[in-house]
């Protein structure tokens, strides 16, 4: 299944899936159309789990009603956590072969059994006589959760993507420092040559931590991501002019921004959107669904 591809816009509706609230995005022509939120109940989803699909798939469907949404290109995302990402280097192989060949080398890198994941993967470029093949294991019973309550929504699974891919694909960058932070969750993704170099996503939910305290996460998790990547990668470190791309609801504001810029002495880059869209837009709320509407999809 590709995960990258080059960006093409298409008449889209884009959903995504916060433990706050759901988020709907929809592109007309190569443009943004519509967008929107509504609230979820506490608890339903939890650590980026849907805890009770039914229940999802009912407020899902509510929303597609009144807002009278598309439902038959629906692009979702999923969470990054627990998700677990790696770059094979193989000789090169019969297309027969990938499948079996993927699953064995990631039976022996990836820390759980692949039983318990799905895998997706594609080629990336390399040399004559061997070939780069990112893999990207996601908990299969995050999926499942997920596919069973788009179908309590009446809506048929069409594309899902990670949100830490979506967000590289709408920040569009060759090298950049991606800090996503929502109400429980906080996503930081290091892109070298607009690959995912390192994604980390992290539950907040439970620690209780204000906005000011949850930034204070954020600024020391950067600085641990930045470090144990330069430490590996010693002849091509992210450099320190390198921008930090601010998204998610709550680096929203100029008052969070400013927070982030002053702990930090590095470039600090507000999104634009990728996509034609509305002035009114809060691009960095939406910056998920942006990345989904670019995704390539078959068709």
């Amino acid at each position: 299944m590709a995960l990258f591809g080059k960006p093409r816009v298409r008449d889209a509706t884009t959903l995504v899936i916060e433990s706050t609230d759901l988020r709907y995005l929809t592109t007309h022509r190569g443009q943004v159309q519509l967008w929107g939120s509504t609230p979820l109940p506490q608890g339903l989803i939890r650590e980026g789990a849907v805890t009770d699909p039914a229940e999802l798939g009912r407020v899902i469907d509510a929303l597609f009603v009144e807002q009278n949404l598309d439902r038959k290109r629906v692009i979702t995302s999923l969470s990054g956590l627990r998700s677990i990402p790696r770059l094979l280097t193989l000789p090169k192989l019969q297309a027969s072969l990938m499948e079996e060949t993927i699953s064995r080398e990631a039976r022996k890198e990836m820390p759980i059994s692949p039983e318990s994941l799905y895998l997706s993967w594609q080629s990336m470029p390399a040399d004559d006589s061997t070939q780069r093949i990112y893999v990207l294991g996601v908990p299969r019973e995050l999926v499942d959760a997920h596919v069973r309550a788009l179908q309590a929504a009446r809506l048929v699974p069409y594309v899902m993507d990670l949100k830490p891919l979506a967000l590289i694909r709408a920040v569009g960058q060759a090298e950049a420092i991606i800090a996503n932070l929502e109400q429980e969750v906080l996503d930081i993704v290091l892109v070298v040559d607009y690959m995912p170099a390192i994604m980390r996503t992290f539950a907040l939910g439970s620690e209780g931590l204000d906005t000011a305290g949850k930034i204070e996460r954020l600024l020391a998790e950067l600085a641990q991501t930045i470090r144990f990547y330069n430490d590996s990668h010693h002849d091509a470190p992210i450099r320190g002019a390198t921008p930090i791309y601010l998204t998610g609801r709550l680096l929203g504001t100029q008052e969070a921004a400013g927070l982030v810029r002053s702990a930090l002495d590095r470039t600090i880059e507000r999104p634009a959107s990728p996509i034609p869209a509305p002035d009114a837009l809060p691009v960095a709320e939406y910056m998920t669904n942006l990345g989904l509407a670019l995704k390539k999809v078959p068709g």
